[in-house]
């Protein structure tokens, strides 16, 4: 019992560390990192953090991928409005000892956009961005109750044009530009249950309590190179803002019903609350809803059998519209094997 105290004491204590930067707004570098482009955790509204038992987990949660018991690969995309794209592959395979090893590669495009001159005079040129992250997750449950993961990520933005003129009535547009970084998310994972003796738990009315803890953006920095642009004097950059996370989950109604909740600490921004829910059915089919800091979302999946340990899982997810951007759809498949 004291170990169990002392336990929950550590996680009072971490609660803290969401609030730690001032509240702020503007944008950042990464920030659409803040969108989920897998769909189980978006239908779920992005509390994922004590979940992370899937591919997904290695998009929110490193420490939690080391409960999957099969190989599996993962392909999701996000349809978005405004001619951006978000798309998501990988391969996760269990290792020895309750560990898991995964490699992915995380996509976003804004598409093309027309570049104009301070007058509005179309420049005859247009203008893209694309960002990649590379990664690689290694994850362990170390004991019965504690799971440790990290990722490390290589990241690469690109800014290109196409056709017209750089320069029209003094005004001066530079791209062409690139630049790259290494990030690190560190992630832990508390299974609650196996603090207390063995069969304890399951006459309570919740079963399978996770507690988890992510930092984000460790060392993560867009540096760009003065001599891609001669007007300026100095290399500047772009930092990744330090996001740190909270939640919990936990399962009742004979484990059939999966709850979440998150506190999300964007450096410089308020804490943003994700909550939300998945219903399973036979294993097979399950209905998910969710609140992502106010904004709606739901979804659905199911699972085909495709022989002796071989299952293919359909995933899908809606997200109504953030600042009348539009809502966007989101399509997941995950072959297990």
């Amino acid at each position: 019992m004291k170990k169990t105290i002392l336990y929950i004491y550590l996680i009072i204590l971490c609660l803290p560390l969401l609030s730690l930067a001032e509240v702020g707004t503007g944008g950042y570098a990464g920030a659409y990192m803040k969108l989920s482009v897998e769909p189980r955790p978006a239908a779920v509204g992005g509390a994922y953090i004590a979940i992370s038992d899937d591919a997904a987990g290695q998009l929110y949660n490193p420490a939690g991928v080391s409960a999957i018991r099969h190989s599996v690969f993962t392909s999701s995309y996000r349809a978005m409005t405004l001619d951006r794209s978000m798309g998501f592959v990988s391969i996760l395979m269990p290792t020895r000892n309750k560990s898991a090893l995964g490699l992915s590669w995380q996509y976003v495009g804004s598409g093309s956009v027309d570049i104009r001159n301070n007058d509005g005079d179309n420049m005859g040129t247009s203008m893209s961005s694309n960002e990649h992250i590379f990664s690689i997750t290694f994850s362990k449950q170390f004991t019965p109750f504690l799971g440790l993961g990290s990722k490390l990520q290589y990241l690469l933005k690109d800014g290109f044009s196409s056709g017209g003129t750089a320069t029209k009535r003094n005004f001066d547009v530079i791209y062409d530009n690139s630049a790259s970084s290494i990030g690190i998310n560190l992630g832990a994972l508390l299974f609650v249950d196996s603090l207390f003796e063995y069969g304890t738990m399951e006459a309570k009315p919740f079963n399978d309590i996770k507690v988890g803890l992510v930092f984000n953006n460790l060392a993560a920095e867009y540096k760009w190179s003065s001599n891609d642009n001669p007007n300026l004097s100095s290399a500047p950059a772009d930092k990744f803002p330090y996001i740190v996370t909270g939640g919990v989950s936990f399962k009742t109604f004979q484990r059939n019903l999966l709850v979440a909740l998150d506190l999300e600490k964007v450096e410089k921004r308020a804490i943003s609350v994700k909550f939300g829910g998945e219903y399973r059915y036979n294993n097979k089919f399950a209905l998910r809803t969710g609140l992502d800091d106010g904004i709606i979302t739901a979804g659905l999946g199911y699972q085909f059998d495709l022989g002796e340990n071989n299952i293919l899982e359909f995933d899908y997810a809606f997200s109504s519209a953030r600042v009348e951007e539009g809502s966007d759809h989101l399509f997941g498949f995950h072959f297990k094997f």
